[in-house]
Protein backbone atom coordinates (compact mmCIF):
# COMPACT_ATOMS: atom_id res chain seq x y z
CA UNK A 1 0.00 0.00 0.00
CA UNK A 2 1.33 3.24 -1.07
CA UNK A 3 2.54 5.76 2.08
CA UNK A 4 0.02 8.70 1.79
CA UNK A 5 0.71 11.28 4.52
CA UNK A 6 -1.42 14.04 4.67
CA UNK A 7 0.20 17.83 5.81
CA UNK A 8 -2.92 20.44 7.07
CA UNK A 9 -2.20 23.75 7.24
CA UNK A 10 -3.30 25.94 9.79
CA UNK A 11 -7.30 24.59 9.97
CA UNK A 12 -7.81 26.87 13.16
CA UNK A 13 -11.10 28.80 14.71
CA UNK A 14 -9.77 32.14 13.89
CA UNK A 15 -9.42 31.40 9.89
CA UNK A 16 -13.22 29.45 10.07
CA UNK A 17 -16.05 31.52 8.83
CA UNK A 18 -18.25 29.68 11.26
CA UNK A 19 -16.64 28.28 14.56
CA UNK A 20 -17.94 27.59 18.33
CA UNK A 21 -20.79 29.70 19.21
CA UNK A 22 -20.45 32.68 20.68
CA UNK A 23 -16.52 32.88 19.00
CA UNK A 24 -15.92 35.52 17.02
CA UNK A 25 -12.94 34.37 14.70
CA UNK A 26 -10.20 37.05 14.60
CA UNK A 27 -9.23 36.35 10.35
CA UNK A 28 -12.11 34.37 8.84
CA UNK A 29 -11.29 33.13 5.50
CA UNK A 30 -14.60 32.97 3.28
CA UNK A 31 -15.24 29.11 2.44
CA UNK A 32 -12.69 27.90 5.40
CA UNK A 33 -15.53 26.19 7.13
CA UNK A 34 -16.70 23.73 4.57
CA UNK A 35 -13.33 22.87 3.93
CA UNK A 36 -12.90 21.95 7.11
CA UNK A 37 -15.69 19.74 7.16
CA UNK A 38 -14.75 18.44 3.56
CA UNK A 39 -11.65 17.44 4.92
CA UNK A 40 -12.36 15.82 8.04
CA UNK A 41 -15.37 13.86 6.07
CA UNK A 42 -12.67 12.65 3.98
CA UNK A 43 -10.16 11.50 7.28
CA UNK A 44 -13.47 9.70 8.74
CA UNK A 45 -13.87 7.86 4.83
CA UNK A 46 -9.97 6.85 4.06
CA UNK A 47 -8.36 7.67 7.14
CA UNK A 48 -7.32 4.37 7.45
CA UNK A 49 -5.38 4.71 3.89
CA UNK A 50 -3.81 7.42 5.45
CA UNK A 51 -0.05 6.54 7.02
CA UNK A 52 0.39 10.08 9.24
CA UNK A 53 -1.00 12.91 9.50
CA UNK A 54 0.98 16.21 9.97
CA UNK A 55 -1.15 19.81 11.02
CA UNK A 56 0.70 22.80 11.74
CA UNK A 57 -0.83 25.84 14.28
CA UNK A 58 -0.47 29.27 13.49
CA UNK A 59 0.71 30.31 17.22
CA UNK A 60 1.01 34.16 17.98
CA UNK A 61 1.33 36.55 20.83
CA UNK A 62 -0.55 39.45 21.26
CA UNK A 63 2.50 41.45 20.66
CA UNK A 64 3.81 40.59 17.18
CA UNK A 65 5.47 43.06 14.13
CA UNK A 66 2.76 41.69 11.84
CA UNK A 67 -0.65 42.85 14.03
CA UNK A 68 -2.33 46.06 13.54
CA UNK A 69 -2.20 46.71 17.38
CA UNK A 70 1.62 46.62 17.23
CA UNK A 71 1.57 50.23 14.99
CA UNK A 72 0.08 53.31 15.42
CA UNK A 73 -0.04 55.67 12.48
CA UNK A 74 0.43 59.60 12.81
CA UNK A 75 -2.45 60.23 14.36
CA UNK A 76 -1.46 58.11 17.15
CA UNK A 77 -4.32 55.56 16.52
CA UNK A 78 -3.78 51.64 15.57
CA UNK A 79 -4.00 51.12 11.39
CA UNK A 80 -6.77 49.21 10.20
CA UNK A 81 -5.97 45.52 9.46
CA UNK A 82 -5.04 44.63 6.52
CA UNK A 83 -2.94 47.98 5.96
CA UNK A 84 0.41 47.78 4.44
CA UNK A 85 3.28 49.62 5.69
CA UNK A 86 6.76 50.16 3.45
CA UNK A 87 9.79 51.49 4.60
CA UNK A 88 9.20 54.79 3.03
CA UNK A 89 6.16 54.77 5.45
CA UNK A 90 8.73 54.08 8.42
CA UNK A 91 11.29 56.56 7.78
CA UNK A 92 8.43 59.15 7.26
CA UNK A 93 6.87 58.59 10.80
CA UNK A 94 3.41 57.42 8.98
CA UNK A 95 3.71 54.34 11.32
CA UNK A 96 5.89 53.20 14.07
CA UNK A 97 5.53 50.54 16.85
CA UNK A 98 3.47 50.92 19.70
CA UNK A 99 6.14 50.07 22.15
CA UNK A 100 7.79 52.02 24.18
CA UNK A 101 10.57 52.80 24.87
CA UNK A 102 11.22 51.67 21.15
CA UNK A 103 15.27 51.18 20.80
CA UNK A 104 17.41 52.66 18.42
CA UNK A 105 18.06 48.98 17.80
CA UNK A 106 14.62 47.86 17.42
CA UNK A 107 14.14 50.82 14.82
CA UNK A 108 16.96 49.84 12.63
CA UNK A 109 15.82 46.15 12.54
CA UNK A 110 12.36 46.80 11.76
CA UNK A 111 13.56 49.43 8.75
CA UNK A 112 15.69 46.42 7.99
CA UNK A 113 12.66 44.22 7.96
CA UNK A 114 10.63 46.13 5.49
CA UNK A 115 13.99 46.83 3.10
CA UNK A 116 14.24 43.25 3.14
CA UNK A 117 10.50 42.37 2.22
CA UNK A 118 10.57 45.06 -0.36
CA UNK A 119 13.88 43.44 -1.89
CA UNK A 120 11.75 40.35 -1.93
CA UNK A 121 9.08 42.02 -3.93
CA UNK A 122 6.66 41.25 -0.85
CA UNK A 123 4.00 43.77 1.08
CA UNK A 124 4.20 44.27 4.81
CA UNK A 125 0.70 43.39 5.76
CA UNK A 126 -0.65 43.88 9.31
CA UNK A 127 -3.13 41.45 10.30
CA UNK A 128 -5.66 41.38 13.23
CA UNK A 129 -4.37 39.84 16.25
CA UNK A 130 -5.01 36.21 15.30
CA UNK A 131 -4.26 32.73 16.49
CA UNK A 132 -3.13 33.73 19.81
CA UNK A 133 -1.79 31.36 22.66
CA UNK A 134 -4.01 29.96 24.63
CA UNK A 135 -7.52 30.97 23.06
CA UNK A 136 -10.40 29.42 20.63
CA UNK A 137 -9.02 30.75 17.72
CA UNK A 138 -5.79 28.96 18.21
CA UNK A 139 -7.69 25.43 18.22
CA UNK A 140 -8.17 23.32 15.05
CA UNK A 141 -11.62 23.20 14.04
CA UNK A 142 -13.86 21.15 15.97
CA UNK A 143 -14.90 18.73 13.45
CA UNK A 144 -11.68 18.29 11.97
CA UNK A 145 -10.12 17.71 15.63
CA UNK A 146 -12.69 15.08 15.97
CA UNK A 147 -12.33 13.44 12.57
CA UNK A 148 -8.71 13.76 13.59
CA UNK A 149 -9.11 12.24 16.84
CA UNK A 150 -10.77 9.38 15.58
CA UNK A 151 -8.01 8.48 12.88
CA UNK A 152 -5.68 8.38 16.13
CA UNK A 153 -7.59 5.50 17.72
CA UNK A 154 -8.25 3.65 14.35
CA UNK A 155 -5.05 3.71 13.41
CA UNK A 156 -2.96 4.00 16.91
CA UNK A 157 -0.75 6.90 15.37
CA UNK A 158 -0.43 10.38 17.22
CA UNK A 159 -1.10 13.57 14.77
CA UNK A 160 2.35 15.52 14.62
CA UNK A 161 1.39 18.83 15.90
CA UNK A 162 3.87 22.08 14.60
CA UNK A 163 3.54 25.31 16.15
CA UNK A 164 4.66 28.09 14.16
CA UNK A 165 4.83 31.85 14.44
CA UNK A 166 5.91 32.58 17.93
CA UNK A 167 8.68 34.42 16.90
CA UNK A 168 7.35 38.28 17.64
CA UNK A 169 10.04 39.91 15.32
CA UNK A 170 9.40 38.09 11.94
CA UNK A 171 7.01 36.49 9.77
CA UNK A 172 5.96 32.46 9.33
CA UNK A 173 3.39 31.72 7.04
CA UNK A 174 5.21 28.40 5.24
CA UNK A 175 4.99 25.52 7.82
CA UNK A 176 9.02 25.56 6.87
CA UNK A 177 10.38 28.19 7.74
CA UNK A 178 10.45 32.22 8.20
CA UNK A 179 9.89 34.81 5.82
CA UNK A 180 12.98 36.20 7.10
CA UNK A 181 14.40 33.86 9.50
CA UNK A 182 15.79 34.95 12.73
CA UNK A 183 19.43 33.17 13.57
CA UNK A 184 19.19 33.33 17.10
CA UNK A 185 15.56 31.59 16.98
CA UNK A 186 16.39 28.00 15.22
CA UNK A 187 12.70 28.05 15.45
CA UNK A 188 12.86 30.63 12.36
CA UNK A 189 14.96 28.55 10.43
CA UNK A 190 14.27 25.62 8.05
CA UNK A 191 12.52 22.68 9.37
CA UNK A 192 14.14 19.75 7.94
CA UNK A 193 12.63 17.19 9.99
CA UNK A 194 9.44 17.99 8.92
CA UNK A 195 10.86 17.96 5.39
CA UNK A 196 12.33 14.14 6.04
CA UNK A 197 9.27 13.34 6.79
CA UNK A 198 7.23 14.56 3.85
CA UNK A 199 9.77 13.13 2.10
CA UNK A 200 9.38 9.80 2.97
CA UNK A 201 5.94 9.53 1.42
CA UNK A 202 4.75 8.18 -1.79
CA UNK A 203 1.82 10.72 -1.65
CA UNK A 204 1.51 14.12 0.03
CA UNK A 205 -1.85 15.91 0.45
CA UNK A 206 -2.00 18.87 1.18
CA UNK A 207 -5.12 20.98 2.48
CA UNK A 208 -5.42 24.22 5.25
CA UNK A 209 -5.49 27.90 5.64
CA UNK A 210 -5.30 30.15 3.54
CA UNK A 211 -4.69 29.21 0.13
CA UNK A 212 -3.29 32.83 -1.33
CA UNK A 213 -0.89 32.50 1.91
CA UNK A 214 0.46 29.97 4.62
CA UNK A 215 -0.73 26.81 2.27
CA UNK A 216 0.96 28.39 -0.74
CA UNK A 217 4.31 29.22 0.96
CA UNK A 218 4.21 26.13 2.61
CA UNK A 219 4.11 24.25 -1.14
CA UNK A 220 6.41 26.93 -2.56
CA UNK A 221 8.48 25.77 0.17
CA UNK A 222 8.50 22.02 -0.40
CA UNK A 223 9.42 22.86 -3.98
CA UNK A 224 12.06 24.47 -3.40
CA UNK A 225 14.16 22.70 -0.57
CA UNK A 226 12.22 19.62 -0.37
CA UNK A 227 13.84 16.38 -2.58
CA UNK A 228 13.08 17.48 -6.16
CA UNK A 229 10.80 13.71 -6.45
CA UNK A 230 8.50 14.85 -3.58
CA UNK A 231 7.12 17.64 -6.41
CA UNK A 232 5.58 14.22 -8.27
CA UNK A 233 4.36 12.92 -4.91
CA UNK A 234 1.91 16.63 -3.63
CA UNK A 235 -1.82 16.68 -4.20
CA UNK A 236 -3.31 19.91 -3.69
CA UNK A 237 -6.72 19.28 -1.83
CA UNK A 238 -8.56 22.15 -3.93
CA UNK A 239 -11.85 22.15 -2.53
CA UNK A 240 -10.69 22.17 1.29
CA UNK A 241 -8.35 25.53 1.31
CA UNK A 242 -9.67 29.04 0.69
CA UNK A 243 -8.00 32.16 -0.66
CA UNK A 244 -8.17 35.26 2.02
CA UNK A 245 -10.92 37.72 0.67
CA UNK A 246 -8.86 40.11 -2.45
CA UNK A 247 -6.48 37.03 -3.05
CA UNK A 248 -8.72 34.66 -5.36
CA UNK A 249 -6.67 35.54 -8.51
CA UNK A 250 -3.51 34.85 -6.71
CA UNK A 251 -4.49 31.62 -5.81
CA UNK A 252 -5.89 31.11 -9.62
CA UNK A 253 -2.83 32.23 -11.27
CA UNK A 254 -0.63 29.89 -8.27
CA UNK A 255 -2.88 26.46 -9.02
CA UNK A 256 -2.11 27.65 -13.30
CA UNK A 257 1.47 27.51 -12.52
CA UNK A 258 1.35 24.50 -10.06
CA UNK A 259 -0.39 22.42 -12.99
CA UNK A 260 2.32 23.48 -15.41
CA UNK A 261 4.93 22.18 -12.56
CA UNK A 262 3.51 19.04 -12.96
CA UNK A 263 1.90 19.08 -9.36
CA UNK A 264 -1.65 16.93 -9.04
CA UNK A 265 -4.40 18.92 -8.14
CA UNK A 266 -7.57 17.02 -6.93
CA UNK A 267 -10.71 17.18 -4.96
CA UNK A 268 -10.84 15.69 -1.48
CA UNK A 269 -13.86 13.37 -3.19
CA UNK A 270 -12.06 11.94 -5.90
CA UNK A 271 -8.71 11.51 -3.55
CA UNK A 272 -11.48 9.30 -1.41
CA UNK A 273 -12.75 7.04 -4.13
CA UNK A 274 -8.58 6.87 -4.90
CA UNK A 275 -7.41 5.71 -1.33
CA UNK A 276 -10.33 3.51 -0.99
CA UNK A 277 -11.79 2.70 -4.59
CA UNK A 278 -14.22 0.27 -2.92
CA UNK A 279 -16.39 2.66 -2.30
CA UNK A 280 -16.85 4.07 -5.93
CA UNK A 281 -20.95 3.51 -6.71
CA UNK A 282 -20.25 2.65 -10.62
Amino acid sequence: MANTQLLIIDAQNDFCDNTPEGYAPALPVPGAYQDCLRLAQLIEQAGLAIAGVIATLDTHHMIDLAHNSSWLTEEGVAPPPFSRVTAADFLAGRYRLTATPVSPAQNDYVLNYLQQLEQMQRPFILWPPHCLIGTPGHKLNPELAQALSHWETRTSKPVTLVQKGENIWTESFSALKAVIPDPADQATQLNRAILEMLAQSDRLLIAGQASSHCVKETINDILQFGAAELKHKLVILTDCMSPVSGFEVTVEQFFTELRAQGVRLATSAEMALELVPENNPY
